[in-house]
């Protein structure tokens, strides 16, 4: 019992490390937007020191649990590239090649399950994640799901989502969805005080 729970802590650590790495480095590449919406991130406070703090969060992550730290990480990767469909990267590809690209690399290096798992857990929050910033997003023009499927299509495939995401991975699937939330709660004030004052 002892070791279980453990296991289950261990796990359950990595799992907000990684969320952390992969909320401050969104809020990061993020903050002129949220400057205009008037959200408060700490990225928005660390500025430059983000990716350091990142970095080490996130070797923490990898010690505790590599398989699920990674892919996380990599799927969020692989999403967040490919979810402006345009947008040309410093290697020259599309957003959707480099997202593709290390699609194929993560299914050689991680366990099929693990990753499919991860992308679908990752894209579940990234929906759920637009059902609340709906109003935001529309004032930042942004990219919003709900924009393009409309919100019944949004909250079903949510459903499905994580229906099957668990079927693939449970205790993975539970955990990111516990943990999402309290990310968010921690690492952002939806009040913009912090924005306001400067």
């Amino acid at each position: 019992m002892q070791e279980v729970i453990i296991i289950l802590t261990k796990d359950l650590i990595s799992i907000l490390l990684t969320g952390f790495t992969i909320k401050l480095m969104d809020d990061y590449l993020d903050q002129e937007i949220d400057k205009l919406i008037g959200k408060k991130t700490l990225a928005g406070r660390l500025n430059k020191a983000v990716i350091p703090y990142a970095l080490l969060l996130f070797s923490f992550a990898v010690a505790l649990n590599s398989s699920w730290a990674i892919s996380l990480f990599w799927a969020s990767y692989i999403l967040g590239m490919g979810y402006d469909l345009k947008n040309s990267l410093p290697t020259k590809l599309e957003s959707y090649q480099e997202s593709l690209f290390l699609l194929i690399i993560s299914l050689l290096f991680v366990q099929f399950n693990q990753m499919v798992s991860s992308l679908l857990v990752i894209f579940n929050i990234q929906l759920i994640d637009d059902l609340i910033d709906y109003n935001n997003d529309m004032q930042a023009q942004r990219n919003n799901f709900i924009h393009i499927l409309g919100r019944r299509q949004v909250i079903l495939l949510i459903i499905i989502i994580s229906s099957t995401s668990a079927y693939l991975a449970l205790k993975k699937t539970l955990l990111v969805l516990l943990v999402a939330p309290v990310i968010t709660f921690l690492l952002e004030d939806e009040g913009g005080e912090y924005y306001k004052d400067r």
